[in-house]
């Protein structure tokens, strides 16, 4: 066997690194570049006897890494190391050291609790957070305490803060290396406007091409910015110049190894790609990095059930990791487009995916385990509303019963490797295909089931507005091949065979399908082109959509405010939804919001879930169905919209500062206490306790009168609470002694608002949150009017200050407006009398 390679950083941990394994478990803190993804694991497959399963979080890191690490054993991928990710297995009786990806490690445990032959598992990049691996360490670290007290865990990470880690792993050793970095120069240049992101990206790289030397690597949030910044620079000629690569994680492999490794013809190379290429990628050649500070980030939203792709700043981890590519192979540079005051203010590390993104695959494999994932060694647990959703949407794909335990159809669809939805679409197709068989050529739904399942895997649907059928009647061949082989491998589960195109299967069979998968997805016109969603919340066709049916089933949709932009749907008729679900179009006593008056209203309904059909008087209700009625109309509106005081917003905005920052608490704590970003209320109470008070209520503004801030301050951990009191505080204590209030926007920022005189003396920048967050200081003339606006009260003072002074002296002759401000006691504006 090849030895590890010593050139590396990370080669010196090698010895201390075998030591520690053979006795516990590791944690290891090294930044990109150091080696730790491809020399600590040749290292150990010479010391560890049995096969090895690394975890990595991103499948495009996989095929390549695997393929590196078997070059260093002079090997094909599938001897020694091997990789396995959803739908590819490369791996053999030969494999020891096995990559995986996705849900890969989880089902293998839930296959093999004890599993069998396995020495140790590495959890590599996990400062990424993923949802996968969050979820794999908890699984793999019950597996440890309850069956294999032998088995080895080692968790890396490219930050050296591994603090948090250590509360999961209390008695792991902890190794940190330095990693190997050339001096990187930081350029600032500045933020331009959204719509100017591409054009000053294309830019900042004709300008590197210029005056640079060696590749450059930039970093851009998706792969639509990708090919607009690839236009750009080619009708600026920079291609004559260099090759253009492309690098995001839906490439072909070839397209992606040809961008990290050098150009077989030396040309210089510029790299345009997604984060995919901030950590574990080997890319050759780099010694300028162009960061557009930003990323494409995927939040799923409880309310509607949909993700929604946000682009958003990255983090100050993200920004030192983009930063570092640029110095592996001797000094660099980096071109920011952001200023040096927007570094100091991006979050200090992303939000992690399990509390952004869907939970629902996880809470299904953490009960098919036996437990809830808040019951699990989480590092960070989802919150009450993320598990409440799950909860409801397992129950309607029959996974769950209305206790909320694992029914045997939930056992079945959690052996499926797909997201519940999909798998128990698959499950349930054999019954469907028997329920409509004389409707139908033999097999067409469950071919249907797997296309579908192909379509959903591969996200690969760009067009607005469209039917799922006429969509697939007009794919192109590269994209139905692309499909093909998911669409093989699910068949193949089901036991069909795939005897028709995509285009030829009937349109019904594609709706009877999609309502099976997707049953909160089903969509009502209320009219013209608007719809109401069985989850409750409203849905549009675009507007250049000419057929619009009466009913939907939604596969894919855009969150845009409190509705959701239908991209691709199959229209359905009412009498297939009566006989897919007969139980939900029952008549049941309900309670309808009145939005004209503003009340809530006793009727008998008939629906389908949250869609109204029809609708009388009912005489009374109780309180209960009243108090789910104001939590469901409570989950559909927008925050902005609720009935909350002044006093409610601002804790709510003083409470999303916290979880930004990470407040640091003044006590030791476990995972329960970690701050939980949160979409509203319902995410920090508990469902049951405040529906108790809301059965009570009849008149929307009565809900006011909860008291949202109090409610939502008590069910914070004490720890939380008292962080929240010390460091964003309600009001602060002004030089001039005089208590002031501080006003917490909607935006993140922070302002306070003094009479100028008050401030005297004060040159310290006044921040909250610990000192991450600078408020902004509205400074007021004697009559309380505002005179100047700043976050920098030293340079005002000694700058735009006399300015101030020139204009209100004359104005306010009887007041204070000293030539040496810094120096001047604070206090009263009006000057003393002479005695």
């Amino acid at each position: 066997m090849t030895a590890a390679r010593t050139d590396l950083p990370a080669s010196a941990l090698i010895p201390e690194l075998l030591h520690a394994v053979a006795t516990g478990n590791v944690i290891v803190g090294a930044p990109p570049g150091a080696g730790k993804s491809t020399v600590l694991p040749l290292a150990l497959l010479e010391a560890v006897n049995g096969r090895i399963i690394m975890l990595q979080p991103r499948r495009v890191v996989v095929r390549n890494l695997a393929a590196y690490l078997a070059s260093q054993l002079g090997e094909k991928v599938g001897e020694t190391v091997g990789y396995r990710i959803r739908g590819e297995n490369k791996t053999s009786n030969a494999t020891r050291l096995e990559i995986v990806t996705e849900g890969v490690l989880s089902r293998l445990i839930q296959n093999d609790p004890e599993l069998t032959g396995v020495s140790l598992i590495i959890f590599d990049e996990f400062h990424e957070r993923s949802l996968h691996s969050d979820f794999g360490l908890a699984l793999t670290l019950e597996v440890q305490e309850g069956l294999r007290d032998d088995l080895g865990v080692i968790v890396m990470s490219a930050t050296l803060d591994v603090d948090e880690l250590k509360m999961l792993l209390p008695d792991a050793a902890v190794l940190k290396s330095e990693g190997r970095q050339f001096e990187v120069e930081e350029v600032y240049l500045g933020q331009p406007a959204a719509h100017q992101m591409h054009e000053a990206v294309a830019r900042a790289v004709k300008n590197s091409v210029d005056l640079d030397d060696g590749d450059i690597l930039v970093f851009l949030p998706g792969t639509g910015a990708i090919r607009r910044v690839a236009n750009l620079l080619h009708d600026r000629n920079v291609s004559s110049h260099c090759v253009i690569h492309q690098l995001y994680g839906a490439l072909t492999k070839d397209r992606q190894m040809a961008a990290i490794q050098p150009d077989e013809n030396g040309r210089r190379k510029v790299i345009l790609a997604t984060n995919v290429a901030e950590t574990s990628l080997t890319i050759e050649g780099i010694r300028v990095v162009i960061d557009s500070g930003l990323e494409n980030v995927a939040t799923f939203h409880q309310s509607n059930g949909f993700t929604q792709l946000n682009t958003q700043l990255i983090s100050q981890a993200s920004a030192t990791q983009r930063k570092g590519r640029a110095g592996r192979l001797g000094p660099g540079k980096v071109y920011r487009l952001w200023s040096k005051e927007q570094q100091d203010r991006l979050a200090g590390f992303p939000v992690p995916q399990i509390q952004r993104e869907d939970i629902t695959s996880l809470y299904l494999d953490a009960l098919a385990w036996g437990t809830k994932p808040e019951d699990m060694a989480l590092l960070t647990k989802p919150s009450k509303a993320q598990c409440n959703g799950a909860t409801q949407r397992l129950q309607a794909l029959d996974a769950l019963d209305d206790s909320g335990s694992l029914t045997a159809t939930g056992r079945q669809i959690a052996e499926v490797p797909a997201q519940p939805a999909i798998a128990a679409m698959l499950m349930k197709a054999e019954a469907l295909a028997s329920q409509f068989n004389d409707l139908f050529i033999e097999g067409t739904i469950k071919e249907a089931a797997c296309w579908i399942a192909a379509v959903a895997e591969e996200n690969i649907v760009q067009s607005s507005g469209i039917h799922l059928s006429t969509w697939l009647q007009h794919a192109d061949a590269s994209t139905v091949e692309r499909m093909k082989s998911q669409a093989r491998r699910y068949a193949k589960l089901i036991a069909t065979a795939l005897k028709h195109s995509p285009d030829k299967l009937p349109a019904r069979a594609l709706s009877l399908c999609l309502a099976v998968a997707f049953p909160f997805r089903v969509a009502y016109r209320r009219k013209g082109n608007e719809y109401k969603l069985a989850s409750g919340r409203g849905a549009k066709l675009p507007d250049n959509v000419i057929e619009k049916s009466d009913w939907l089933v939604v596969l894919d949709g855009q969150v845009l405010g409190s509705d959701v932009i239908i991209r691709t749907a199959e229209p359905i008729t009412e009498a297939d939804l009566r006989t897919l679900f007969p139980q939900h179009f029952s008549a049941r006593e309900t309670m309808i919001f009145n939005a004209q008056k503003k009340q809530m209203e006793a009727r008998t309904t008939e629906g389908f879930y949250n869609i109204t059909l029809s609708s009388e008087p009912a005489t009374s209700v109780s309180e209960t169905v009243v108090a789910t009625a104001w939590y469901q109309l409570l989950e559909a509106t927008l925050l902005n919209d609720w009935p909350m005081s002044e006093k409610d917003r601002t804790w709510w905005n003083r409470y999303q500062l916290a979880c930004k920052y990470s407040l640091r608490q003044p006590q030791a704590f476990d995972g329960d206490a970690n701050w939980l970003p949160a979409d509203s209320p319902l995410s920090l109470l508990q469902a049951d306790e405040l529906k108790k008070r809301l059965g009570k209520f009849r008149r929307w503004e009565q809900l006011e009168g909860l008291g949202w801030a109090n409610l939502c301050h008590q069910a914070l951990p004490w720890g939380q609470q008292h962080a929240m009191d010390t460091f964003l505080p309600e009001s602060i204590t002004v030089p001039a002694g005089e208590n002031r209030k501080l006003v917490y926007r909607s935006d993140g920022e922070v302002m306070l608002a003094v009479k100028l005189q008050e401030m005297f003396g004060q040159t310290e920048t006044v921040t909250v949150a610990d000192g991450n967050k600078t408020v902004t200081i509205e400074l007021l003339s004697p009559a309380g009017r505002p005179i100047q606006t700043t976050s920098d009260l030293k340079a005002f003072w000694q700058g735009s200050y006399f300015d101030v002074q020139k204009e209100m002296k004359g104005r306010y002759p009887k007041h204070r407006w000293p030539d040496d401000p810094m120096s001047e006691k604070p206090g009263r504006s009006i000057k003393p009398r002479n005695k």
